[in-house]
């Protein structure tokens, strides 16, 4: 399921919109059927190997129809369990933040603010839950690394839009 969706993440950063479907469509198919099989095991399935690899397709998943859709998918949408959904959610920040300075770099007319928009609502999104970590796996320290992100990509597109508007203006 990682590996899947590591790759899955890699090919839609190169552009390749098709075979991230196919493999993120495999690595849903294989989460299905493992949460089947470790459904007597629950000592496995609660040992944190699932929730990695869940939290890594969770970013897959975000960045495929943020790319193809402009939306965010809902963890219903897909049965992921909850705390692995924030904090791919969480992390798929990074992978926007990524997708976005690219997208700066190839076209420098580029307006990256409906993407910093996206990502400024995935983070008031996770700053309502403040349940202890012990419940969300440490999800406050994520929501601390979407801070940073945020801010870091902010000041990213600022600069992108100052350098475009003295270009325009000679």
């Amino acid at each position: 399921i990682t590996r899947l969706a590591s790759s899955a993440i890699q090919e839609l950063h190169q552009g390749q919109l098709g075979a991230a479907e196919q493999k993120t469509s495999q690595a849903l198919s294989l989460l299905k059927k493992t949460r089947k099989v470790l459904v007597g095991y629950p000592e496995i399935s609660f040992a944190g190997f699932l929730h990695n690899a869940e939290k890594e397709l969770v970013e897959a998943v975000v960045l495929l129809r943020y790319l193809s859709a402009r939306e965010i998918p809902a963890p219903e949408e897909f049965g992921f369990d909850p705390i692995s959904y924030l904090h791919g959610l969480a992390e798929s920040t990074g992978e926007l933040r990524r997708y976005l300075l690219d997208a700066l770099r190839r076209q420098p007319d580029f307006d990256g603010e409906e993407c910093l928009k996206v990502m400024d609502a995935i983070y008031f999104f996770l700053t309502n839950f403040t349940f202890p970590d012990a419940l969300t796996r440490s999800l406050r320290r994520q929501v601390d690394y979407v801070r940073g992100i945020l801010e870091k990509t902010r000041a990213d597109v600022t600069l992108a839009v100052l350098r475009s508007e003295r270009r325009k203006n000679g």
